[in-house]
């Protein structure tokens, strides 16, 4: 069997993926949204936060908005997953704060089989009373995002205002005011990228934007910075598992999307 991605929409803009990965290896990324994930068949290895967590049949797999994570086969037959890409204000709202998971891959029987047949068939109450229950038992709360030191705020100011732009360390540097191996330093421990990998997770969410609103591959690429479809192909492909062509057919099927 050969991987297969299948994405749709549920409610509330939650996005909901199908998937099945034999060798497919996630180079280091991030998502706008919370994932949490139940493993279906097989094991992945993530690594998350300075750690490789492994996340076998059964298990639940819970990541955080924004934050650096690679994926990979932890044995032959690879494994399948069903995941929720829930969005931030959704689980803050739940909350009552923006939360952080503290334990990444829990083993939780009756919570992971309330959220398989959940993902089939999704109800937005009876959605949110599960992912109270996750929150209530694997979060705590985040660290403030103005806490990220200045000089790494200002530069992800400047990359977020310009896709099309691809600065130098040194340019950075120099807007930001102090060495670069200094500043590339400060992003990666703030960020767990570097800037230029920072940009590239950028022009990618903003390709997927995109599409689901309906765009062809092409324009996705071209106004998400990217040099055209190959290359867009390429990251897209690395760092999602399918193509963005794949990722828009998708949306039709779902129902996300009314144009081409």
């Amino acid at each position: 069997m050969t991987d297969r991605v299948e994405h749709r929409y549920g409610p509330e803009n939650i996005r909901l993926v199908t998937a099945s990965f034999r060798g497919h290896h996630f180079v280091p990324h991030t998502h706008s949204e919370y994932a949490i994930a139940v493993v279906e068949r097989g094991v992945e290895a993530v690594r998350y936060r300075g750690v490789t967590e492994h996340a076998p049949a059964g298990s639940l797999l819970l990541l955080d908005a924004d934050t650096v994570h690679a994926g990979r086969p932890a044995v032959a037959e690879g494994w399948d997953y069903r995941v929720f890409y829930v969005p931030p204000e959704l689980l803050a709202e739940l909350a009552g704060h923006r939360p952080r998971f503290t334990t990444p891959t829990p083993h939780d029987p009756d919570l992971t089989a309330r959220l398989t047949g959940l993902h089939r068939d999704p109800a937005l109450d009876t959605l949110e009373e599960a992912f109270s229950l996750v929150l209530a038992r694997y979060s705590s709360t985040a660290p403030d995002e103005a806490d990220a030191p200045a000089v790494v705020r200002r530069v992800r100011r400047a990359l977020h205002a310009d896709l099309h732009h691809t600065p130098s360390l040194e340019e950075l540097a120099e807007f930001a005011g102090m060495p670069r191996f200094q500043l590339l330093r400060a992003f990666r421990r703030e960020t767990g990228l570097t800037p230029h990998g920072y940009l590239r997770q950028l022009r990618l969410r903003h390709a997927q934007q995109l599409l689901t609103a309906g765009h062809t591959v092409a324009r996705a690429a071209a106004e998400s910075g990217f040099h055209d479809q190959s290359h867009l192909h390429r990251h897209f492909r690395r760092t999602f598992g399918g193509t963005p062509g794949s990722f828009a057919r998708n949306d039709v099927q779902g129902g996300r999307r009314c144009d081409s």
